[in-house]
C-alpha cells in the first residue's frame, strides 16, 4: 500500500511492507542551488549560489565534473553565497579534490562564510581543503 502527502514543495510518501513496516522517503522536485563559472586565466571559477545539501551536492558534483573532463584545470570555489553544507555537499567537494589531484590542480574554496567555515572546521575539511579569504588569496594558494 502506497500513500502520498504534499507538503512544503516536498511529498512524502508512505510504503506499507507485509510485515507492517512503514518505511517513509522524501522527494523534491528542484535542487536549491544554481551554478555558474568564469574562466580566470588556466583556472576556472565556480559560482554555487544557495544550499550545498542533500538535494543539490549530485548537481553540484556533476557541474564540477563536466568542467574538469572538458578542461582539467584548478577549480576556485566562490562560497560566498553558499550559506548551507552539509555532508553531502563535503563529499562532492572531496570527490571533486581527489579527481583533480592526479593531474596536479587543487580545489581552493574562498569567501567561505563563518557557519559554512564551523561545518569545514568540525568535519577535518579545513585540513584537507584549501581556503582563502578572497579571490586573489585563492589565486596565490592555486599557485
Amino acid at each position: 500500500m502506497l500513500s502520498s502527502v504534499e507538503t512544503g514543495g516536498c511529498r512524502l510518501f508512505a510504503v506499507r511492507a507485509p510485515m507492517q513496516i512503514w518505511e517513509m522517503a522524501m522527494t523534491a522536485d528542484v535542487a536549491e542551488i544554481t551554478i555558474g563559472h568564469e574562466t580566470d586565466g588556466d583556472l576556472i571559477v565556480v559560482r554555487p549560489v544557495g544550499k550545498l545539501d542533500t538535494l543539490s551536492a549530485k548537481t553540484f558534483e556533476t557541474y564540477l565534473k563536466d568542467l574538469v573532463a572538458e578542461k582539467p584545470a584548478t577549480l576556485l570555489i566562490d562560497m560566498g553565497q553558499v550559506d548551507y553544507v552539509t555532508s553531502f555537499g563535503l563529499r562532492s567537494l572531496l570527490i571533486v579534490a581527489k579527481l583533480l589531484a592526479p593531474s596536479g590542480d587543487k580545489l581552493v574554496l574562498f569567501q567561505v562564510n563563518q557557519s559554512v567555515v564551523d561545518v569545514l572546521k568540525i568535519s577535518g575539511f579545513l585540513k584537507i581543503m584549501q581556503v582563502a579569504e578572497s579571490r586573489e588569496d585563492a589565486k596565490a594558494l592555486a599557485g
